[in-house]
């Protein structure tokens, strides 16, 4: 082989390594690229299911309507009866702390407690079944652990009732664990 014979295969060795280089290092920077997205990118999802744990016990569904308001249904158990909350919330990024955000919204409940079960705490005794119905207030915080489905939050959800003899509720407050898909 001569030096000019070598020299060209040289070149076209050198050519298709830096194609192969090229095609390497754009897999790399997708990847790279892809990573750095999902990090700042939180949401992901549209729906999240849940269980609630507090001063009531129940489960929730999220689902997210835009960016940045979600519908969530919950339905839980409190003094022996049953409650259901459909609310419409507002979520606002924490830069301070990726994964985080804060969340207010309102809506409407109803509950349900049958007798001989019934032992709502403004009765003295149940023997009749209750009803109650009325409007709901929400704040909270939502946290995601690192980029996973796994959600954690916290909310106070404090709520007016129009039957005459509850009046207010103040005092639901709840830790629910969510997973999205």
């Amino acid at each position: 082989m001569d030096a000019v014979t070598a020299f060209k295969t040289g070149l076209q060795s050198i050519g298709i390594m830096k194609h192969r280089l090229l095609f390497v290092g754009a897999i790399i920077g997708f990847f790279f690229w892809s990573e750095a997205r999902a990090q700042f990118q939180m949401r992901d999802y549209n729906t999240m299911v849940g269980v609630r744990a507090g001063t009531s016990l129940g489960g929730s569904v999220k689902r997210f309507v835009t960016d940045h308001s979600a519908v969530e249904l919950m339905a839980f158990n409190r003094w022996k009866g049953w409650n259901a909350v459909l609310l419409y919330e507002h979520h606002m990024d924490i830069r301070e702390f990726r994964g985080m955000e804060w969340y207010l919204g309102g809506g409407a409940h109803y509950g349900i407690w049958k007798e001989p079960k019934a032992e709502p705490p403004w009765v003295y005794k149940g023997t009749d079944d209750y009803k109650a119905y009325g409007i709901d207030f929400i704040a909270g915080l939502e946290y995601n652990f690192y980029n996973t489905n796994i959600y954690l939050s916290f909310d106070w959800k404090p709520a007016y009732n129009f039957v005459d003899f509850t009046k207010l509720w103040w005092d639901e407050a709840s830790f629910t664990l969510r997973y999205s898909f």
